[in-house]
């Protein structure tokens, strides 16, 4: 065989290869019908002096509230729109419209912050106020779905939210019944941060894999479609959790993609939203 055709067809392979690989942190994969399932890589080009005065790692824990009231009290938070264009997303304002409509039902007083409305500015605030309502009684439900990058939450105006920030946030409270659940990308960090006594915590992803959004038909975060499947079937939040890494692991075997979800069970006996 002429040995220029042999040095053609290897490029061509080669070619494939690269163009077909899955789970590329580069190449969203995409389904037959042009579906982007994986959320794209966050983009900042800022350079890194700019970055780290963006990134809040430390703060002091939030002093309880002497005036709250023992209650079911929840923040949702979903980031579709980032500023700019780059980074906007498909569903995460609609995880959180789900969410809250599921926490509602159940009792919760819910805050929600979609889309600009979450700067920093705002979502601390929230936290701040969340966070001062969980004392002994009260129960407590926290929500993110957005980009997600090397264990840290991102707002609508690009500041890095890192795990060690939320953990010393809550590290004072005392509810000893409460929920987290990350819908984002690296976002495994926050599973071991935010575990304690009397909590469970959910990610989509691990330190350094990524989430998915389903297709046209879910409108929704995998991950969080498979929450809000969960509720259907089961009331405690152990079931569900399982139910949605269970079906996401399974998704992403049929989409060629390996999904990485889990969870931290740290509740006593089985929790009921």
């Amino acid at each position: 065989m002429n040995k220029y055709l042999v040095a053609l067809m290897m490029v061509v392979v080669v070619s494939c290869f690269v163009s077909c690989s899955k789970n590329s942190p580069f190449e969203p994969e995409s389904s037959d019908d042009g579906a982007i399932y994986q959320r794209p890589d966050f983009i900042d080009e800022r350079p890194e002096e700019i970055k780290a005065e963006f990134t809040l790692t430390d703060c002091e824990p939030v002093k309880l509230d002497p005036s709250a009231t023992k209650a079911k009290y929840a923040l949702v938070i979903g980031i579709s729109n980032y500023s700019g264009t780059a980074n906007d997303l498909n569903y995460c304002d609609d995880d959180a419209s789900d969410w809250e409509a599921y926490l509602k039902g159940k009792g919760y007083t819910v805050t929600k912050l979609v889309d600009l409305s979450a700067t920093k500015s705002n979502i601390e605030s929230a936290i701040n106020t969340l966070a001062g309502r969980s004392i002994a009684g009260s129960e407590i439900f926290f929500v993110y779905s957005g980009h997600g990058y090397k264990g840290n939450m991102i707002t609508t105006d690009m500041y890095y939210l890192s795990y060690s920030w939320l953990k010393t946030k809550f590290s004072v409270a005392k509810s000893t019944k409460m929920g987290f659940t990350f819908d984002a990308c690296q976002i495994g960090a926050f599973k071991t941060a935010m575990s304690a006594a009397g909590r469970i915590v959910d990610v989509a992803s691990g330190t350094n894999t990524y989430s998915y959004d389903g297709d046209s038909t879910m409108k929704n975060g995998v991950f969080t479609y498979y929450q809000m499947e969960g509720w259907s079937k089961y009331n405690y939040f152990e079931e569900d959790s399982k139910y949605a890494c269970d079906k996401m692991i399974a998704w992403g075997k049929a989409h060629g993609v390996k999904c990485t979800p889990s969870y931290a069970d740290s509740y006593t006996g089985s929790m009921i939203p």
